[in-house]
């Protein structure tokens, strides 16, 4: 290279500047072919191939720092053994990286190690050089698995043998317990600092399995009428003359509650708790314990939003072998109840303590045991709390997770009351009151799919 610097100018003896400008002004790697080993169908090995797309993560030149690394990174456990690169140097002359600890010469078709980050220099014409450090990162976790972390230092304390409920309003988690001596209230920012166990200042029958939020507001029933909380401790009446047995839903597009009355299901607007009847059909198979509801953008429209609204009819009235499901557009005047088509294998699994939210774009549901009539046998090898199923079609059929969105395998066989929320950042929240299970301790779980938090 040093030959490179040499010239032999005119006889004029004009003096020509050379520059020194030596910045690496582009950079990207080849495309990646990884295999993998899978099963056909015959149950035997089968190797497989295929690209990750290059293109996909461009990166980044940080002139400032000389540091040169792709912000968006590539698949887990991708092989960046052999990786080939491509850049530009507008103004140098030449590019070596360090490889076995000496300088060489760099080249489109070479097979870089990018295990750890590489040095590379560029070299200006005058003879100064640039360094730079190369990374490709590379996730460490899988993305599309879900992750599960037991907060060690939280001083939730759910009274034992308290039955709870968990609702998230505006970046905070309210538990409401019920008590032999009342109902009570604790709240968190973090589910690691608790406010510590309050009354809530209702007197009657507070319903708290009723307890929802809404644009900042909480909502409660007690004695069938409806009382609204800013911080969960103090409530007031609504202005409504009109009783209600069920709580179950709210519509943030629309800002109204729901609730069913006597046969009807009542719509109550936030604004002014004016009400409205939207379905008096079927109201038999309205659900009356284990409600749980998800609200979720229709893929077609993300104008508007579909709830859906799940929850097991009475044990000792009915013969149920699946939950039921009921469903609303934002767009639609009324709630409507999805009977199990004869075809369909996969209902909402009826399980004790049943609880279903919306995540990731999906309906997910878990529970406890099967809580079948007594001539339906259960499915062979089930525990409870063994699966999160899943639902692609809104609630129609659901399915077994058996691998990435999985619960923890402490859950197994668990017959604690336990409540859960899904927050802001896409974290599932899940309480468990002290039992002989949880070495009589509450414990809080907190978990996300990887991809979510990136």
């Amino acid at each position: 290279m040093s030959l490179a610097f040499s010239s032999c100018l005119d006889s004029d003896n004009t003096e020509y500047e050379l520059t020194s400008d030596a910045a690496i002004t582009s950079f990207s790697i080849g495309d990646i072919t990884m295999s993998d080993v899978v099963k056909n169908h015959k149950g035997e090995d089968s190797t497989i191939y295929y690209t990750i797309t290059a293109s996909q993560y461009p990166f980044t030149i940080d002139q400032g720092n000389n540091l040169i690394y792709n912000a968006d990174s590539l698949p887990v456990e991708t092989d960046v053994k052999k990786v080939t690169t491509s850049l530009s140097l507008p103004y140098g002359y030449a590019v070596t990286y360090v490889k076995n600890g000496q300088d060489t010469i760099w080249t489109e078709t070479d097979s870089i190690d990018f295990t750890n980050p590489v040095t590379f220099k560029a070299y200006a014409l005058n003879g100064s050089i640039r360094q730079y450090q190369v990374k490709v990162n590379v996730h460490q976790v899988d993305p599309d698995s879900l992750q599960w972390t037991l907060l060690q230092g939280a001083d939730l304390n759910i009274p034992a043998g308290a039955q709870h409920k968990a609702v998230y309003n505006e970046g905070r988690m309210y538990l409401f317990a019920h008590t032999t001596g009342g109902t009570l209230v604790n709240s968190s920012a973090d589910g690691n600092t608790w406010s510590g166990w309050e009354s809530v200042s209702l007197s009657g029958n507070v319903d708290h399995t009723s307890a929802l939020a809404l644009n900042g507001t909480l909502y409660m029933l007690c004695d069938n009428r409806l009382y609204a909380s800013s911080d969960g401790i103090n409530w007031d009446a609504a202005a409504t003359s009109d009783t209600f047995d069920k709580l179950f839903a709210v519509s943030p597009r629309l800002g109204e509650l729901y609730a069913q009355s006597d046969t009807d299901i009542k719509a109550i607007a936030c604004s002014d708790y004016s009400t409205k009847s939207v379905g008096t059909t079927d109201t038999d198979f309205l659900p009356v314990q284990n409600i749980s509801y998800a609200v979720t953008p229709v893929l077609t429209n993300s104008n508007i939003e579909r709830l859906v609204l799940t929850g097991t009819r009475n044990p000792e009235l009915t013969n149920d072998t699946t939950a039921v499901v009921w469903t609303k557009l934002s767009s639609e005047p009324e709630w409507t109840y999805y009977p199990l088509a004869p075809n369909n294998t996969l209902g909402c699994p009826k399980l004790q303590g049943l609880a279903t939210f919306a995540y990731d774009g999906k309906l997910y549901a878990f529970g406890g045991d099967y809580d079948m009539p007594a001539d339906v046998a259960r499915p062979s090898g089930f525990k409870p709390f063994q699966y999160l199923y899943e639902s692609e079609d809104n609630g129609i059929s659901w399915h077994p997770q058996t691998n990435k969105v999985m619960l923890p395998a402490s859950f197994l066989n668990r017959t604690a009351d336990f409540s859960y929320l899904v927050d802001r950042d896409n974290f599932i929240w899940i309480f468990w009151g002290p039992s002989s299970q949880t070495d009589g301790k509450t414990e809080v779980w907190r978990g996300r799919i990887n991809r979510l938090g990136f």
